[in-house]
């Protein structure tokens, strides 16, 4: 930068100083002005948090935004374009159906149903990419092509009159020569007009504006009207394979025991009564012999039976 340059910039900020601390005054610019600025200043915040919230509602997950990202960046550094599209909910739910029905098999009515029901939630899928694809050609980036260009213009027009109003104020101030004064008049007009009307073509585009918003709510009755086909196809495919099944006879089923050689009944029962009569033997011993039967246990006394029969 020009000595002149570095000067300026200087006188600048010296009246910029000045004005914050009430030194000096600025020249006021008109109302229809201002409140133009302020509806700039809106429509840019609006196209941010608008861009914004429809990016979320069609990818409504903020980890997988997140890494999709990440890995798009990845990929412009490595000079490789192939990215993988957002997860649907719709075609998760698609694979957990065709995993368990591919895993019942064609003999499980539950398992063809749930392979006709992956094939449609697929199809739902599909046509969810292709809103997302619509809706990110006519609605979102025009409005970012309005955020990076004509905003963008508007801003910069805008920053010059700042300055060149800075600079009209800091020579009325100092009282500088006519012709610098006048010059610093004429830029500050100009700049002035063409930030002016850089902010009404802006304004003045809402047909634009609400034909993209139009083409974001066409896209989803598209959308919405093509899934309500599918889903009513699947409804009507489920409906006849519950009359099919609800019609074919119920085949009654009969478990196969577990041993094939189990202990005869009759030999089960003379075991139960010889053990009854032992114990009983043993508590008579116990009670009224000697001694030498008090601490007999029941293997014991079963032994001692056993050599009298």
């Amino acid at each position: 930068m020009s000595l002149s340059g570095l000067r300026k910039q200087f006188n600048k900020a010296n009246q910029y100083l000045s004005e914050t601390m009430g030194a000096a005054e600025a020249t006021k610019l008109d109302d229809q002005y201002n409140e133009m600025e302020k509806h700039i200043d809106m429509t840019y915040e609006l196209i941010s948090a608008l861009v914004a919230g429809t990016n979320e509602y069609l990818q409504p997950n903020p980890a997988t935004r997140a890494k999709m990202a990440t890995m798009g960046a990845i990929s412009k550094v490595r000079g490789t374009v192939k990215t993988s599209p957002y997860p649907q909910t719709e075609g998760m739910l698609a694979e957990t159906m065709h995993k368990y029905g591919s895993a019942l098999g064609d003999s499980s009515d539950l398992g063809k149903a749930l392979l006709e029901a992956a094939e449609a939630y697929r199809h739902m899928a599909d046509i969810k990419y292709q809103m997302e694809e619509n809706v990110k050609q006519n609605f979102i980036d025009p409005l970012v092509h309005l955020q990076n260009n004509e905003l963008k213009d508007v801003h910069h027009h805008r920053t010059k009159l700042k300055g060149r109003r800075l600079d009209y104020d800091c020579k009325k101030r100092q009282q500088r020569r006519d012709d610098e004064l006048i010059q610093a008049e004429e830029k500050l007009e100009e700049s002035k007009r063409l930030a002016e009307m850089a902010m009404f073509n802006v304004l003045s585009n809402d047909v634009e504006q609400v034909s993209q918003l139009r083409a974001l709510v066409d896209a989803q009755l598209d959308f919405h009207r093509q899934t309500t086909q599918v889903l009513e196809g699947l409804q009507a495919q489920l409906a006849a394979r519950v009359k099919e099944a609800s019609c074919r006879p119920r085949t009654e089923h009969h478990p196969l025991p577990v041993l094939a050689n189990r202990t005869p009944r009759s030999r089960r029962a003379g075991h139960a009564v010889t053990v009854v009569v032992y114990s009983v033997m043993v508590k008579i011993l116990k009670k009224y012999s000697s001694k030498l039967y008090e601490n007999l246990s029941y293997s014991e006394a079963f032994t001692l039976f056993d050599s009298h029969e």
